[in-house]
């Protein structure tokens, strides 16, 4: 047992009382330089994570993660098919805090190979899901940060204005960012209890699918898209097969604007990492996001898509607005919903909530026509605007690369 090891194993039996530890070893994943870390052996063969706060982000990270996992009880985390750390205890140190976690054995997901057949892709689009399905209540209960889709785009905006004032950002993406804010629609979104720091090292993996979640120091309610602006970093068949997974597990509740709002916080990391090199006056730092936000300004232009904006709904003709209503009807004299509901999810308390945003677009649509003449309606076209997406190429993007 080193020095390390043997001072944080004293300091994790004055946390926990009547703690017995038979063995310790150094760990240092994900430490980033922010924590000393030791794994510690139990009498009892339990395992625990040791971590003391080394800066004063750790401090507060640790802080904070504390006041999450305490609100996290038992019945929230039966909501979760994967497990979420437990805190045994804590003791405040004048070297620093110290917290002695549940140990969640696996692997990051940071550490595996991903590719969009596999087992693990679907699970994460379930995981994620049922992170967001999760009842706002005890979030709110706790006294932890919520905020609504206006106070999102409002913090977007601010960010937008503090890479602007640096005189570095291009005039490309600052037209490109400053239109996703302007569009409505992009945020037309019910907030959702999130993760709020969600990457991919956050996920703990058997090989087979998701086993743990770490971190939870930013539980709050808000953009459920600021979960997702990690995977953007993936290939673009992944994205799709978790996105896929992702909508049918959240069903009728799911946020269609949620891929490009995630593409959007996901380039805006970019904007970010420009504002820390000005502000701490790093030359390499500022010089390397200069260079990472050209490079986006490139693909974007090779892509020819300038603008993030909302995705429309589908051009649907007259008889599938008539199978939509037959199949509406039908629900509302059975009292069934025409697909299966979810176990994460809540029921409707109407029928109408289990309506999807295609299928109230088409009913009230419908509705709008049917002062039309009868004659003509055989001839009658309902229409969309035409949707403009985001090209696969741009979801592979890697906003951060290795600075995270």
């Amino acid at each position: 047992m080193s020095g390390l090891c043997f001072e944080l194993a004293g300091l994790a039996t004055a946390a926990v009382p009547d703690l017995r530890i038979s063995g310790a070893a150094e760990w240092t994943t994900d430490s980033g330089g922010n924590y000393d870390s030791a794994v510690v052996r139990t009498e009892d063969g339990v395992t625990l994570l040791v971590r003391r706060a080394v800066t004063e982000d750790a401090e507060n990270e640790l802080v904070a993660r504390s006041r999450a996992l305490a609100v996290m009880t038992q019945g929230i985390r039966a909501r979760l098919a994967f497990a979420v750390p437990h805190e045994f205890g804590v003791l405040r140190d004048r070297a620093g805090s110290v917290g002695v976690y549940g140990f969640i054995p696996g692997t990051t997901l940071d550490r595996v190979q991903l590719d969009f057949d596999s087992m693990i892709v679907p699970d994460l689009g379930r995981a994620l899901a049922a992170i967001h399905a999760l009842p706002r209540q005890f979030v709110a209960a706790a006294g932890l940060p919520e905020r609504t889709a206006s106070q999102s785009r409002q913090q977007v905006e601010q960010l937008l204005d503090r890479a602007d004032t640096t005189n570095r950002l291009p005039a490309a993406l600052a037209d490109r960012w400053g239109a996703a804010i302007d569009d409505p629609q992009l945020w037309d979104f019910v907030p959702s209890v999130i993760h709020g720091s969600l990457e991919r090292y956050s996920f703990v993996t058997n090989g087979a699918g998701i086993t743990g979640v770490l971190g939870w120091s930013d539980l709050q309610i808000g953009d459920p898209a600021l979960d997702m602006r990690w995977i953007h970093t993936l290939d673009g068949a992944v994205v799709r097969a978790l996105l896929d997974e992702y909508t049918d597990a959240r069903g009728a509740s799911v946020d269609r604007q949620i891929r490009q709002r995630s593409l959007l916080y996901a380039e805006l990391e970019l904007a970010r990492w420009l504002i820390h090199g000005v502000t701490t006056q790093d030359p390499a730092i500022i010089a390397d996001a200069e260079q990472l936000l050209d490079g986006l300004v490139t693909r974007v232009r090779a892509l020819d898509e300038s603008t993030i904006r909302h995705e429309t709904l589908p051009v649907l003709d007259l008889e599938q607005v008539q199978a939509l209503l037959a199949d509406a009807g039908t629900r509302a004299r059975t009292g069934l919903p025409s697909r299966p509901m979810h176990s994460d999810m809540e029921a409707p308390e109407d029928l109408g909530d289990d309506l999807t945003d295609a299928e109230r677009a088409a009913i009230n649509a419908a509705a709008d026509a049917s002062d039309a003449d009868e004659n003509d309606a055989s001839d009658t076209e309902l229409s969309a605007s035409d949707a403009e997406r985001v090209d696969d190429a741009t979801a592979s993007f890697d906003p951060l690369g290795d600075r995270n």
